[in-house]
């Protein structure tokens, strides 16, 4: 429990109302509780009242663009950045789970692995021949480490993920339950016996501060590397094929899939159940809504695209307000050629 004043001290905002107010925790506007504080990205007056007339927590954190406030009304904070703000409140009230740096006796550790300081080794986990484990690692129980593969310093993986053999994660990423790193990419070519399999005997890299969701694969690359940049995050369900390239920062959305050897540059958007064509190339700060379809064109530029196929979304909604008068249209061309039919 702390008073509001304190809160309002830690985030260097502006308190309106009662200092004295105690607040136990933090909460969302769609799951208010009575006894702490949440938070409105609500930029002007009328839009804060909406939110003040539901208003269940305690007290609420507010953008200084806004000037006007009932009274009375509930207590508040007015910081810049409401969302960063609120975000800085958490720990204050809940501690994350320390994990005691211990390697279980139920691991299997091959003699010739290496470990670091401080690493975190559970129960039913497997750790591989030459691989390398670096300081303040911590694997969760049954995470599979292939021989000859590397994780950073600070990195977490949790239970069930899989890093193949000479794959490589970074330091302090993060690969959540279920993903696969590395696994085979896939490739086929046609024989009279069938379909036979190209080798795939390249990695994946991921670099420094890459999260991976759960149940995502990323497939090594049939030659050379299938690299992912430094601060890249993707969520769950996704598929990354093989020799695939990721820039900096980009945000890969839940149930995206990636064909083969296209290249997404740094700061790209791909919205949940996007997907895109092999051998594209998407540009820096090229944006996607979700289930758009990449691949009628080799090449997309900066700008935000929609639609199956993707295209740019100012081009679709032209197109989709065309495609609302084609009933009309059509009613206007066969009236129309009845008229010309009609004429001596």
């Amino acid at each position: 429990m702390l008073p509001l004043g304190a809160l309002a001290e830690h985030l260097d905002g502006t308190l309106v109302g009662d200092a004295d107010v105690s607040i136990h925790g933090v909460c969302s506007l769609d799951e208010q509780a009575p006894d702490a504080i949440a938070f409105s990205s609500a930029t002007t007056s009328a839009a804060l009242a909406e939110v003040l007339g539901s208003l269940q927590a305690r007290a609420l954190v507010v953008s200084n663009t806004i000037d006007e406030f009932p009274d009375p009304g509930p207590p508040l904070i007015r910081v810049q950045a409401p969302l960063p703000a609120m975000i800085s409140l958490v720990p204050l009230f809940y501690a994350e789970i320390e994990i005691e740096r211990v390697i279980s006796d139920k691991a299997d550790i091959h003699p010739s692995a290496e470990v670091g300081r401080d690493v975190h080794i559970g129960a039913f986990c497997s750790v591989g021949a030459h691989a390398i484990i670096a300081d303040e690692a911590v694997l969760y129980p049954g995470v599979v480490i292939y021989p000859h593969a590397a994780i950073g310093s600070g990195s977490i993986l949790h239970s069930g993920a899989t890093i193949r053999e000479r794959c490589v994660v970074g330091r302090d990423s993060v690969v959540q339950n279920g993903a696969v790193i590395g696994s085979d990419g896939f490739g086929y070519y046609p024989t009279p016996e069938g379909h036979q399999p190209i080798p795939q005997v390249g990695v994946v890299t991921l670099d420094d501060k890459v999260d991976v969701g759960a149940n995502t694969c990323i497939d090594r690359a049939a030659f050379g590397t299938t690299p992912i940049s430094r601060g890249v995050k993707i969520d769950n369900l996704a598929q990354i094929g093989h020799n695939v390239s990721i820039g900096q920062d980009t945000i890969v959305c839940g149930d995206v899939a990636i064909g083969g050897s296209t290249k997404i540059g740094k700061g790209a958007v791909l919205a949940g159940a996007s997907s895109f064509a092999d051998h594209l190339e998407i540009a820096d700060g090229a944006r996607f809504t979700g289930r758009a379809a990449a691949g009628h064109a080799q090449k997309y530029e900066k700008g935000d695209y929609t639609g199956y196929p993707a295209r740019p979304i100012t081009q679709w909604k032209r197109e989709q307000v065309m495609i609302r008068k084609l009933p009309s249209m059509l009613k206007r061309l066969r009236e129309l050629e009845k008229a010309v039919e009609g004429q001596p």
